[in-house]
Order: structure tokens, then sequence, then C-alpha cells
């Protein structure tokens, strides 16, 4: 589920900032991915949709990584297990 997670997630970045998904790593910060906080938001948004959880509010501001969202999302997930 981690890698289906990933990959959404990513793709979601390219599209929005026109990146090739190649480009973006766990690693990639959300800074040097240029995603202000309105556009972290929104892809939240995207992966709450499609994975059916949500991500508590105060938990968005600790996003600073690709890796900070797939893997708050899949805690979500395996706690609805």
């Amino acid at each position: 589920m981690k890698e289906a997670v990933e990959q959404t997630l990513k793709e979601s970045i390219a599209r929005q900032k026109m990146l090739a998904v190649e480009d973006i790593t766990l690693d990639s910060s959300l800074e040097e991915l240029d995603i202000s906080s309105l556009d972290a938001i929104s892809l939240v948004f995207d992966i709450e949709d499609q994975y059916g959880v949500e991500v508590p509010n105060e938990e968005l501001k600790k996003l600073r990584t690709v890796r900070d969202i797939v893997e708050g999302v899949n805690q979500l997930l395996t706690a609805r297990a």
C-alpha cells in the first residue's frame, strides 16, 4: 500500500507543479518542489479522497517532505485496518 500512496502523491505533485514524476523522491522537500502550504493542503485532500482517510489539521503543519505525507497516510491506513 505504501508504494501506491507514494505513486499517487508523486503523480499529484507532478501534475500540480508540472514536474516529471521521476524527479520527485521520498526525500524531496515540499519547499524544493515549490509546494506552498495551500498546495500541500490540496495534495493531502486528494490523498484523503482517494484513500478514505482524514489527516488531522495539526499534522498538516508537520509535513516537510514527500516521505512525511506518505508515512502519515500509511499510519492512518494501518490504524483504520
